[in-house]
């Protein structure tokens, strides 16, 4: 009796992928972009650096530049395409090249589109953001 029910089983979902495919498509992309990403400094005594991606499509970067004693947020909305994440600022306080292109030799780790848009790949284990390494957390 188990074998015919697998057999039922993969014919359905046969079936069910050629009538549905473009809704099935829409909802996995509608749901693989979605999730909590937060990526933060490593300990050091310059500044603490925390980005979090949030489920709703909006992200916040919190700055606390120690040596200066301020404190910057920096928000947005984010989104997925091909495996990169874009940030798009609502509004540029900082110069966005000289936050994340650190003049530290390392890496580039973002790539700088405009005023207000950064494009990093998803798959990175850390960002340079205002030449500290930001690693990202486990989910």
């Amino acid at each position: 009796m188990g074998l015919l029910r697998f057999f039922k089983y993969k014919f359905l979902l046969n079936n069910r992928q050629k009538r549905y495919a473009s809704l099935a498509l829409s909802i996995a992309l509608a749901y693989a972009s979605f999730g909590h990403t937060r990526y933060r400094s490593i300990g050091n005594g310059l500044a603490d650096i925390t980005l979090s991606l949030e489920e709703n499509q909006k992200f916040n970067l919190d700055l606390n530049d120690l040596a200066k004693n301020k404190k910057y947020t920096l928000a947005g909305k984010w989104t997925l395409e091909n495996d990169q994440y874009i940030l798009k600022f609502n509004q540029a306080k900082r110069n966005l090249h000289d936050l994340f292109m650190g003049n530290a030799g390392f890496e580039t780790y973002a790539e700088v589109e405009g005023k207000r848009t950064v494009k990093f790949p998803q798959k990175r284990a850390g960002l340079m953001i205002n030449g500290i390494f930001c690693t990202r957390q486990p989910e």
